[in-house]
């Protein structure tokens, strides 16, 4: 673990870090893919890597 001064941090390069639960009430996720995701990514995770893992059903049909 490496040791960071508060004072050179940057906040245009901080990344919005979210509690899983919360994005996934917040985008209308289903429970079960909510769990999934919390066993995938963790308790917390970047709004890209949530994106980029939430399967979402196909509710389109072709004709």
């Amino acid at each position: 673990m490496r040791h960071i001064e508060i004072g050179n941090l940057d906040p245009e390069q901080a990344k919005r870090v979210w509690e899983v639960t919360e994005y996934c009430r917040k985008a209308g996720v289903s429970r079960r893919e909510e769990q999934r995701l919390i066993k995938i990514l963790g308790r917390y995770a970047s709004a890209h890597e949530l994106q980029m893992n939430i399967v979402r059903p196909n509710n389109r049909s072709r004709c």
